[in-house]
């Protein structure tokens, strides 16, 4: 990772940790998830999709770090769709039935991208 890379990186979970360990948990999920943006970017979708998925998937981000119960962290934490955070979303990024409708899209995306790295 470039320098650039590594602040823009650093950036994006900025909001996601409080202390060294929350840290470290945000940085390993923060990989995954670009991981996760880097798979849909391969399936050609178009740059507004992605835009819209990877502002998603920093809230998905930001909700498993402040609100999840996980230690260390692993990818199974988002393979299920039950643990998105809807209420939170609701509650602190948009009630809006298209934003809701576009995050949950986005969470069955990834329990999809999680269940096919353990087949």
């Amino acid at each position: 990772m470039t320098k650039i890379e590594k602040e823009e990186f650093e950036d994006f979970i900025r909001d996601w940790h409080y202390d060294k360990k929350s840290h470290k948990f945000a940085q390993e999920t923060g990989k995954f998830l670009f991981q996760f943006i880097d798979s849909l970017k391969k399936q050609g979708l178009s740059e507004r999709t992605i835009r819209q998925h990877t502002d998603n998937c920093w809230c998905i981000g930001v909700f498993e770090c402040q609100y999840g119960f996980n230690d260390k962290f692993s990818p199974n934490i988002f393979m299920y769709e039950e643990a998105s955070y809807v209420y939170d979303f609701e509650r602190k990024h948009s009630n809006s039935k298209y934003a809701i409708n576009s995050y949950k899209a986005t969470w069955r995306k990834l329990a999809k991208y999680v269940n096919s790295l353990a087949s």
